[in-house]
């Protein structure tokens, strides 16, 4: 929580809404063949945006951001949660592929440690001649927690949370040396967050800091707060003054988050960059509200997404700017799509679709899991198309365990508290009893996913079709989540029970081509080289070194474990 503290005391002494820039040349990106890319990732927020037709939001920037690209109205991420899902994001790969399913392995003392051939998307366009940037938020599982950098060879520079501007979605490329290369910067914007909805007199001690935050983000700006009578409350949660109040805020933070998403599109255009530029905004998965956040349901899982392609970029299938596009996206496709606009070949394993193609295949179904989340083991997995939800639990936990960063909510204090005494609805009261082995739900019917169908004999052939399907995905990769996560935990550490280490990469010079060439000891290693020791490159094929730098260092490291020693390599 120091770093917390910081960014808190920071905060306090200056407005936030005003940003210091240095004069950059933005020619080698204006005049790059390859796309400059920003991503924006917007945390715990469903489509309540005006575009989407929600007549409460307030948010003219990404309406006007829908006039000027594409708005997806079918996309899902891969996990109801943060950390598994841009874990998912980021390597490109279901959660339980690659052991980072369950909810934030740093709560449990570990870093979690993927297979040796997954990279994360960043550092393959890193090795290609990106500038790769994130700011701030990280959480991806193999780091050491929701702001650690992780792995030194995925971003070239990276925003810092002591830093206050660092956390208002800054406009990077005005802030860093590019080293005349194309972009790639990642922004977490972090005012729609759970925690922004927590109210003090609600909030444990030890976690104060979070109010802190959201209030000195929201003192900096001016916001709509929506009439309580206007607020639409789901079926499932408890429709009291509270949550309404609740929802109302969670709509203030939206607001402020759209005026952020604003700035950083006025700026790319300001600096000429906007034609060159894809700019991609999302989130991590569905509402912070109980039910959504932590589900693998529709509300859980179903996303915004809103995407701004120059021309010159676009493929022949997507529609023309202003246009709605109603195709099944997943997660899973975003790393293959992006590294397909930046012609940089994806890795074998990512099994999303690429949309940068003039013709890509069409999606059939979204698949999505579950695993720990908090305490409460809540193993489950998701299948679905434009019609229907399959769900297999293999925890019959309640989704309404209580898990304590949730319980601060009012909405689920009321709910918790309905169930105590006895005054939900049976809707609402459902959440709080244990869950059958399988669900399916009729989405055009029932949009909430209220009933059960499962044992309708109407539907046992699609019932049928949705477990051939759920098992032919399980088949397609491992399933971690057959391991138990304490004895997973065990077979990521060394014969001493401690994280491992990475063994120091070797470099040799050919004598015929005077080329350096490294190699790593460790397999599933990524490699860096330095001439000072501060600046990290990415080490993709061998290179002619700079011999009057007299020394050159190189290091290693595989995800999820420590970097390696040092080498010098000397002319």
């Amino acid at each position: 929580m120091k770093a917390v503290v910081l960014m808190i005391t920071a905060l306090s002494l200056i407005n936030m809404c005003c940003t210091n820039t240095l004069a950059r040349d933005f020619t080698a990106q204006q005049e790059s063949e390859k796309p400059n890319i920003v991503i924006v990732i917007s945390e715990d927020m469903s489509p309540r945006i005006g575009a989407y037709g929600d007549e409460v939001a307030h948010t003219p920037n990404l309406d006007q951001l829908a006039q000027e690209g594409i708005l997806f109205t079918n996309v899902y991420t891969m996990a109801g949660v943060c950390a598994p899902s841009r874990a998912s994001l980021i390597t490109g790969a279901p959660p339980h592929r690659t052991g980072l399913q369950h909810m934030r392995t740093a709560d449990q003392k570990y870093i979690g440690v993927p297979p040796a051939n997954v990279k994360a998307y960043p550092e393959l366009l890193r090795k290609k001649g990106y500038f790769t940037y994130n700011d701030v938020k990280t959480d991806y599982q193999f780091v050491k927690g929701v702001v650690d950098i992780g792995p030194f060879t995925i971003w070239s520079a990276n925003g810092d949370v002591r830093n206050p501007k660092d956390s208002l979605l800054p406009s990077a490329w005005r802030e860093h040396d590019l080293q005349n290369k194309p972009f790639f910067i990642n922004l977490n914007p972090f005012i729609t967050h759970e925690s922004a909805l927590f109210m003090p007199d609600r909030t444990p001690e030890y976690l104060r800091g979070m109010n802190h935050i959201s209030a000195a983000i929201r003192s900096n700006y001016t916001f709509k707060t929506p009439k309580l009578d206007s607020i639409k409350v789901p079926p499932y949660l408890v429709d009291s003054n509270q949550t309404r109040a609740e929802i109302a805020r969670f709509y203030e933070n939206i607001d402020i988050m759209d005026q952020q998403v604003g700035s950083v599109i006025s700026n790319l255009k300001a600096d000429g960059l906007w034609d060159n530029t894809i700019f991609i905004f999302t989130t991590d998965h569905g509402d912070a509200l109980p039910r959504s956040k932590r589900e693998g349901l529709v509300s859980g899982i179903k996303v915004p997404m809103i995407v701004h392609i120059p021309e010159k970029y676009k493929p022949d299938w997507m529609p023309d700017n202003g246009d709605h596009e109603g195709r099944l996206v997943s997660f899973e496709d975003l790393a293959p799509t992006i590294l397909g606009f930046a012609g940089v070949e994806r890795l074998p394993y990512m099994q999303g679709h690429d949309l940068s193609k003039n013709a890509p295949t069409t999606r059939e179904y979204i698949y999505a899991d579950r695993a720990r989340m908090d305490s409460a083991d809540l193993r489950s997995y998701f299948v679905m198309d434009n019609n229907f939800q399959y769900v297999r639990n293999y925890s019959t936990v309640p989704n309404g365990s209580s898990i304590g960063f949730r319980n601060i909510l009012s909405s689920s204090n009321d709910l918790n508290e309905g169930n105590k005494n006895h005054t939900l609805t049976a809707i609402q009261a459902a959440w709080f009893t244990d869950k059958a082995d399988e669900e399916l739900y009729d989405l055009s019917q029932d949009p909430n996913q209220l009933v059960n169908i499962a044992n309708n004999p109407k539907y046992k052939s699609v019932l049928n079709r949705f477990r051939d399907e759920l098992d032919n995905w399980r088949n397609q990769g491992t399933d971690l989540n057959l391991i138990d996560e304490q004895t997973l935990i065990k077979d990521l550490a060394n014969n001493h029970g401690e994280q491992q280490k990475t063994l120091p990469p070797v470099a040799e010079i050919d004598q015929v081509t005077g080329k350096l060439f490294i190699t790593p000891r460790t397999s599933g290693a990524s490699i860096g080289y330095s001439y000072d020791q501060q600046v990290w490159q990415v080490y993709d094929r061998s290179f002619i070194p700079n011999k009057k730098k007299k020394t050159l260092y190189i290091k290693s490291v595989r995800y999820g474990w420590q970097e390696s020693n040092i080498v010098e390599v000397t002319f």
